[in-house]
């Protein structure tokens, strides 16, 4: 993240904030449902999009039908509520810019800031780092020299609605584990071996499921 932009990310986290008061946000209750409302009465459509390739989940559009969010479809929870609050940034700060051909959504490279400051902002939104903070004090992550498998077990007791992804960078960023240790992690199998298989991928689940289905 670029220094000579921080106080731009700045507002970003302060306009999270406000829009968290705004809508009487409790971290623990944020899910697609909330946010779905909060899309209504911002008046932004959501609209399932099939969005093939490339590294891009969604895009805020406005034109004369008004504004609207496509999202990729089948993506997972955390990841998908991650998406639709970066593009609500899009819809409170670059409505008119995007409206007005200057800026087009999903142009990250051309517009750097402008793409993290919407990172920054769904990232605050969803989950601020103060809060985060508390939690590591509340639940005894140490202060260095944490591993994958310390942030698989803060997965499970944090409150928030957020992917793996999400906790290694904040605790990255934190200090809180080296950077990059994660990078070839495979954190779902992991979380398998530490907790065991989610109930679904359990024999005795499938062989019901096929018996139920026959």
């Amino acid at each position: 993240m670029s220094a000579q932009f921080s106080p731009y990310y700045e507002q970003m986290k302060q306009m999270a904030g406000e829009k968290r008061s705004l809508y009487n946000i409790d971290t623990s209750k944020i899910d697609l449902n909330v946010i779905r409302a909060i899309y209504r009465k911002e008046g932004i459509r959501i609209d399932q999009w099939p969005f093939k390739g490339g590294k891009i989940k969604a895009i805020y559009i406005v034109d004369e039908d008004g504004p609207s969010v496509a999202i990729r479809n089948g993506l997972p929870r955390e990841p998908k509520a991650f998406a639709l609050v970066h593009e609500l940034k899009h819809h409170y700060v670059d409505q008119d810019a995007i409206r007005d051909g200057k800026y087009q959504c999903g142009s990250y490279n051309e517009n750097e800031m402008i793409e993290v400051g919407a990172e920054v902002f769904a990232a605050q939104f969803i989950y601020p780092d103060d809060e985060m903070l508390a939690h590591f004090h509340e639940f005894g992550v140490p202060q260095t020299g944490c591993t994958a498998e310390s942030i698989v077990r803060f997965k499970k007791i944090c409150p928030a609605l957020v992917s793996y992804k999400f906790l290694v960078k904040r605790f990255e960023r934190f200090g809180r584990i080296e950077k990059g240790l994660c990078a070839s992690v495979q954190f779902t199998k992991l979380e398998e071996q530490i907790f065991g298989l989610p109930i679904h991928k359990r024999p005795s689940f499938i062989r019901n499921r096929k018996r139920r289905s026959k």
